[in-house]
């Protein structure tokens, strides 16, 4: 018998990575409008319904409000900007471990050091994403710039 494993690193889920594209966006709105789930989508090539879950997901937790409506859309939510980036994907990632040991069955049944290695690392990683914010993240001046540009090109192209 021949077992294939899928070829897979650890990486976020797109989920995440929706969500975190999506924050930072909407933590560089110029306050004078709600951003739409429509621009967000434009402006990342993200469908509208992957957004719509990841905008009620964030609403649901109090990181963004969202209004209904003809001049409703998306704003960043009381103390996000405090965010800690690690915070934001534990939440969305869930409990799971980089290695499942279960599944399928593990011979060395957890006598082994690598599931510890491994859940150590993945600590780690949340350790140093911990200490920085979402504010720190969109607030670089190079990604605010960026952010800020696809803000004005999504309004100008918008007005013609």
């Amino acid at each position: 018998m021949h077992v294939i494993y899928d070829s897979v690193t650890m990486q976020l889920t797109r989920f995440s990575d929706y969500a975190l594209r999506l924050l930072m966006y909407v933590s560089r709105g110029d306050g004078t409008r709600p951003i739409t789930i429509a621009e967000v989508g434009q402006q990342f090539d993200i469908s509208h319904n992957h957004l719509v879950k990841v905008a009620a997901r964030l609403s649901k937790l109090g990181w963004i409000s969202a209004t209904r409506g003809r001049h409703g859309g998306l704003q960043l939510g009381p103390g996000a900007e405090k965010l800690s980036i690690g915070t934001v994907l534990r939440e969305l990632e869930g409990q799971k471990s980089v290695i499942d040991c279960a599944d399928p069955p593990c011979a060395l049944n957890g006598n082994c050091r690598l599931k510890r290695a491994l859940d150590q690392a993945e600590e780690a990683f949340y350790q140093a994403l911990d200490g920085v914010t979402l504010a720190e993240v969109s607030g670089n001046s190079r990604t605010a710039e960026s952010i800020i540009s696809l803000h004005r090109d999504f309004l100008s192209r918008r007005a013609a």
